[in-house]
């Protein structure tokens, strides 16, 4: 990947990044008139008396049971019954369900300091719809954590579908990964449920009634959170940062020309263009939505730089020898197999979206010797015209530069460096503890079901 004299300029360090968030707190509940919050949040039980005189004051007060106060006040009462943890970090994750992004969520569940609301699915990725929830569901079931995390089942059709079409060899090795004979052949749960809430829905009322600014990883074709930002836009401020897992962030001195070329392909593709990431082809306009919405921080590993850290079944045995680690049959299995049960060269397989996660809980809590070693803010923008040919769905940067009017364009922090073995330790590290913090509470308290009944008792929608 090559980068202008004047974005090196822009290099910062992940102890920079997390500085700019030490007021994000303070600024969420100024912003939505919440009281400050403190360590210990109290249940507030109303009868029904006590709800009724509430509910008169604020029309008395404001001529509308509708107004913001009345608003506000509803979410505030939400979140007192839901009793959110604040002492975590609150992150959703929304995925197409490939099997590194099985490796992420298993990843994320034994880090201490993530509490892991809700996990999204998003059909028509690196799964299949039918598959994408449940290979989820099942994976926690086999990893002891049945019934603990909120599996929202999401969105099949991108937002604009390109005739883009994955391999149906892969995707059957994906799909079957945990249960096929050929491959990890495990006895999975088949009475496990998703949520009641779809994943649009958990995005949108994870953000809303959080008590406190929520991260979300994007793992898969941003379907789902497009789709959440446009039903509800008041929720856009509630997202803290927005981790991205691939993108394409190449310069525009980086093509010797940016002439389309019609020879090279008509729209629609049924192949994805050269270089393009595959998270961003699947549903580029769903990345688009997402990136000029407003969120105030976003972030992202792409894909050129996922490729420094390959998934070698060696420096694995090796690293786990080191640190004196021994792997249920299950977990060796699950992060060692995706080659051999696709049917891909193993020299083909990395991190990928693993590396995200990472990335992810490296900056929230401002790890000075992570895995990221540099750091670049860009400006970015996906090409989306029809017309573009070989540049569809192409992500450039450097527009200040050769194009200074564009508008359109995204703010990003991207990762542009990595060191394998500092990843490898921490992740391999994590997934032996089986802590699984996040599988700490009871069903009837999963983030999900407790918001459910939160606002079935205050009659809201």
């Amino acid at each position: 990947m090559e980068y202008s004299a004047d974005a090196e300029n822009k290099a910062i360090s992940s102890s920079q990044f997390a500085a700019d968030s030490s007021n994000a707190q303070k600024q969420f509940n100024d912003e939505f008139g919440l009281p400050p919050v403190t360590n210990k949040v109290e249940n507030m039980q109303h009868s029904n008396a006590e709800r009724r005189d509430q509910k008169a004051t604020q029309t008395a007060t404001t001529g509308c049971c509708n107004s913001t106060s009345s608003t506000l006040s509803n979410i505030e009462l939400v979140q007192n019954c839901i009793a959110q943890n604040i002492n975590k970090n609150p992150i959703i994750i929304d995925t197409d369900t490939d099997i590194d992004d099985l490796w992420a969520i298993l990843y994320l569940m034994n880090v201490p300091t993530i509490d892991i609301l809700a996990v999204t699915t998003v059909g028509d990725g690196y799964s299949a719809p039918l598959y994408s929830a449940s290979n989820v569901i099942s994976m926690l079931g086999l990893v002891g954590c049945t019934d603990d995390v909120a599996v929202g089942s999401g969105l099949s059709t991108p937002s604009l579908p390109n005739g883009f079409i994955l391999s149906s060899s892969i995707l059957g090795g994906i799909d079957t990964y945990l249960s096929s004979p050929s491959c990890l052949n495990q006895s999975v749960n088949i009475y496990l449920q998703p949520s009641p809430f779809d994943s649009v829905e958990l995005i949108v009322y994870a953000l809303k009634y959080s008590q406190q600014p929520v991260d979300i990883l994007a793992l898969g074709p941003f379907t789902n959170i497009a789709a959440a930002i446009v039903r509800d836009r008041s929720i856009i401020p509630k997202i803290g940062t927005l981790y991205v897992s691939g993108g394409q962030f190449k310069t525009l001195a980086s093509y010797s020309s940016l002439l389309p070329n019609a020879n090279l392909g008509i729209y629609p593709y049924t192949s994805k263009t050269s270089g393009s990431s595959s998270n961003v082809f699947l549903d580029v306009l769903a990345v688009q939505r997402v990136d000029d919405s407003g969120i105030k921080k976003l972030v992202a590993i792409p894909s050129t730089v996922q490729k420094q850290l390959p998934t070698n079944i060696s420096q694995v045995n090796m690293k786990l020898k080191q640190l004196n680690i021994t792997l249920s049959p299950l977990i060796y299995g699950l992060i060692t197999s995706l080659a051999k049960c696709t049917n891909q060269s193993e020299s083909t397989i990395y991190w990928w979206d693993n590396s995200a996660a990472q990335l992810m809980v490296q900056l929230q809590n401002n790890v000075t010797n992570g895995f990221c070693t540099a750091f670049q803010n860009v400006e970015s923008l996906y090409i989306l015209s029809a017309d573009a040919d070989q540049l569809f769905g192409q992500g450039l940067t450097d527009f200040q530069n050769t194009r200074p009017n564009t508008n359109g364009l995204s703010n990003y922090t991207i990762c542009t460096q990595t060191n394998s073995d500092t990843f490898l330790t921490e992740f391999l590290t994590k997934i032996s503890s089986d802590k699984l913090y996040s599988c700490e509470k009871t069903y009837a308290n999963r983030f999900d079901l407790k918001l459910q009944s939160c606002m079935s008792m205050y009659g809201l929608d």
